[in-house]
């Protein structure tokens, strides 16, 4: 999908996303930011699925993690949306996004 010279980037992270990842440990947070860089290289490889009846929103999915993030191609570029355990996320409003 994308050719060696072209990258995404992270454009936008949701404050909630972003204080629920300083919140978790060193470890997980270093795990976590992995996963995200490599959204950079390729936002669809990896377990990266689509949300069902939304066009550009997918879920990846890092060992008990889940990241909500919306891509935008057009600039290249990825919000991150929703980060929360997996049984919390559930509870969201991904209706919404």
């Amino acid at each position: 999908m994308t050719s060696p010279g072209e990258s995404w980037h992270i454009s936008k992270i949701a404050n909630e996303a972003r204080r629920a990842i300083e919140s978790l440990d060193l470890d997980t947070q270093e795990r976590i930011l992995a996963a995200l860089e490599s959204l950079q290289t390729d936002p669809f490889s990896g377990d990266v699925k689509r949300i069902k009846g939304k066009k550009d929103i997918y879920r990846l999915r890092s060992g008990r993690f889940r990241v909500y993030f919306r891509t935008i191609t057009a600039s290249r570029s990825i919000e991150i949306l929703l980060f929360d355990h997996r049984g919390a996320i559930k509870d969201k409003n991904v209706q919404r996004l």
